[in-house]
């Protein structure tokens, strides 16, 4: 063994570190984690532009690392991704995650090691953080600087559904408008749907039924076909995944007399219209961030990335919030030693692109004016975007919010019923 050799293997732990590895988790091969990898790609070009973050005295830039953990089709690929991602990629932090069954299996491998793990824009069941709160000492090491949870989703939801039915009693009418629950097969719904039978009648608004579709599914006609059947005057849609494509494309096709709202990640941005073949058009969803003045880093970061990429950021972009708020904490604590940097992450008070993050005790980002809101966004002719909540909600307004446009055929639909 040479002189050399033998310093290298005497040396400290962390000595020989010339960067942080910082793993950005999701599924490659899907728009999830391919907009995960763009958002931390931004963040770390900022960060490393000066050098880096500031260890022991000394820069140290940020390395990423691509971890495809093929979530959408496998938990076990997506913890057996995270297990290899720290003993053979030797990672030092964890950025990503799209599915919440799936990050609360990535979480455990994460905490094994202690490894800090931060989502980014997708994982809102409850339990992620409630963990934190139950077993703070195991759990300490995770984050969700968004999105914002299943339960400040409902509110969110039934806040800007409240703000759309509001429209179609203006515009055509209706005293009690009809709402349809059609959600995907996933965990993370399973909390909401008790929620919206309860309070959109409470919002004047009646459920016209509940209806469930696989994640993946390519046709969900007889949904639709069913849900024209109920007079629904507003479905109320919850996807994480591709399944939002036929979903769009058919209430286009069919021209489905119904208002489409709720959380639909495929639908925010990336190439949805194209994908849709534009059939999208009118649909509504309610989205974590949009091209509106929620901070004063919104606008920048969207004209960045899709000057960069060609495509609008869907939520999972957000790894550029949490690579940012990692490395203030990371630039707070002076190093990357694990309980040092979830100390200063629990002092995180961040601008984001989609609100301010301060987290609460089960480090969990907070909900409402002031902090993480959400925005609700359309699909307009020529495959433009608008936003259209909130208006005037809790004395919020993002400078270009306008009033939701019903479709043409759905106006045409109920003007002709009423008249009968």
């Amino acid at each position: 063994m040479t002189g050399l050799a033998a310093l290298l293997l005497l040396a400290p732990p962390g000595v020989m570190a010339k960067e942080i590895k910082v793993g950005i988790l999701g599924p490659m091969k899907f728009v999830q984690g391919e907009h995960a990898w763009y958002g931390a790609e931004l963040a770390a070009e900022e960060i490393n532009k000066d050098g880096g973050l500031m260890v022991g005295g000394k820069k140290m830039p940020i390395k990423l690392v691509k971890i495809d953990t093929n979530e959408i089709l496998s938990v076990m690929n997506a913890t057996s991704a995270v297990e290899k991602a720290v003993t053979v990629d030797k990672v030092d932090f964890l950025v990503g995650g799209c599915s919440s069954g799936a990050i609360l299996a990535m979480q455990d491998v994460a905490m094994d090691y202690k490894k800090i793990f931060l989502i980014c824009g997708s994982g809102s069941h409850p339990e992620i953080t409630n963990r934190v709160g139950k077993n703070y000492d195991r759990y300490k090491y995770f984050f969700r600087p968004g999105p914002i949870n299943a339960i400040n989703i409902v509110k969110l939801v039934l806040e800007s559904t409240n703000t759309l039915s509001q429209a179609i009693r203006k515009n055509l009418g209706i005293k009690t408008p009809k709402v349809a629950l059609l959600f995907e097969q996933a965990k993370w719904l399973e909390p909401q749907i008790p929620l919206f039978k309860k309070f959109l009648p409470k919002y004047g608004m009646e459920v016209a039924g509940v209806w469930r579709m696989s994640i993946k599914a390519l046709d969900v006609s007889a949904q639709l076909q069913a849900i024209r059947s109920a007079g629904a005057h507003i479905i109320l849609a919850m996807t994480s995944g591709p399944v939002a494509i036929p979903l769009y494309r058919q209430v286009g096709e069919l021209q489905i007399p119904a208002a489409i709202t709720g959380v639909n990640v495929e639908a925010e941005g990336a190439k949805f219209w194209q994908a849709t073949g534009g059939m999208c058009v009118y649909g509504g969803l309610t989205a974590q961030g949009s091209d509106v003045e929620m901070t004063w880093r919104t606008m920048p970061f969207y004209k960045k990335f899709e000057a960069r990429y060609k495509v609008r950021p869907i939520l999972t972009a957000s790894s550029y919030n949490s690579l940012l708020i990692l490395a203030e904490a990371i630039n707070r604590a002076g190093t990357t030693d694990a309980e040092k940097v979830v100390t200063e992450l629990e002092k995180t008070n961040f601008e984001g692109t989609q609100g301010r993050v301060v987290f609460d005790k089960n480090h969990d980002n907070k909900y409402g004016p002031g902090f993480m809101t959400g925005v609700g966004v359309q699909w307009m002719p020529g495959g433009k975007l608008k936003a259209w909540w909130p208006l005037n909600w809790a004395g919020v307004t993002y400078a270009g919010v306008e009033e939701y446009t019903l479709s043409p055929w759905m106006v045409k639909y109920w003007k002709e019923k009423a008249a009968k």
